[in-house]
This record gives structure tokens, C-alpha cells and sequence, in this order.
């Protein structure tokens, strides 16, 4: 994601936080795994990596990598209740750090108007959260 519209720096993952996680979750890792945060997410693990993100003592790095992972789970959900249920645990703990995690809501909000086709799952919950973390 370009920043040409936004007035901070885009966050990217960093490869010592993406190794970290991997080793602390028994999770694959290659640093030529572009996307590492997505292909590892696991839905069927997502209280796990939520119970780890709100109690563990985790730096920037290694939280905002979670949170990208939480995501992705909450986009593979199958059962419409089961999302229900991971996006009401995920909009709080993205408004209590809005500073670490506006590269990741403004990515996922598909703000440059992405067709509602090519949109994804989240897109619509993000829009309310960056109503809040955008000002």
C-alpha cells in the first residue's frame, strides 16, 4: 500500500517480529514469504493468537503482525457467527492502538474505492474504524 493519501508512514512487517512469531506459535517461516502474516493466519487458532496478543508481552512489531494475522483469520471464517464474533473481539483492540494499526485498517478498508466485488470481508467494519482512527 502506497501512503500518497495519507499524512503518516505505512507500517510494514518487519522480518525479526514475523520470525518471532513463527518460533512462538510453531508457525512455517522463509523470509521470502512475501504475504507471511496471511499464509500462516489459521481461523482455527484465532483465540490463540488473540489470548497472545492481549496478554503476552509482545513489542510493535509483533503485535501489529498478529493483528494482520487475526484478520486474515477473521477473512477465512466460514460460518457468518463465528466472524460476527472475531470482528467484535478485533474493532476493540484496533481503536485501544489506532496509531499502530492505521496502515493496517486503511489497507483493509480498501479506501481508494476498490469495487465492492473486490473488496474484502472486513472492508465494510473497517470503514466504521477508520472513521475513528483517521482523525
Amino acid at each position: 500500500m502506497t501512503n500518497e493519501h495519507l499524512d503518516w508512514p505505512v507500517r510494514s512487517p518487519t522480518c525479526a517480529a514475523r520470525r518471532e512469531l513463527a518460533a512462538r506459535f510453531a508457525l512455517p517461516f522463509a523470509e521470502d514469504m512475501q504475504d507471511w502474516e496471511w499464509e500462516v493466519a489459521d481461523a482455527a487458532r484465532f483465540d490463540e493468537f488473540v489470548s497472545v496478543y492481549c496478554s503476552a508481552n509482545l513489542n510493535d512489531d509483533e503485535r501489529f503482525s498478529l493483528m494482520e494475522m487475526l484478520i486474515q483469520c477473521a477473512e477465512d471464517m466460514e460460518l457468518q457467527s463465528n466472524y460476527t464474533a472475531a470482528w467484535s473481539t478485533i474493532e476493540p483492540l484496533l481503536l485501544s492502538r489506532p496509531d499502530l494499526h492505521r496502515s493496517t485498517v486503511a489497507y483493509w478498508a480498501c479506501l481508494r474505492g476498490t469495487e465492492p466485488e473486490a473488496q474484502f470481508r472486513v472492508s465494510k467494519n473497517m470503514h466504521k474504524v477508520w472513521s475513528v482512527v483517521s482523525t
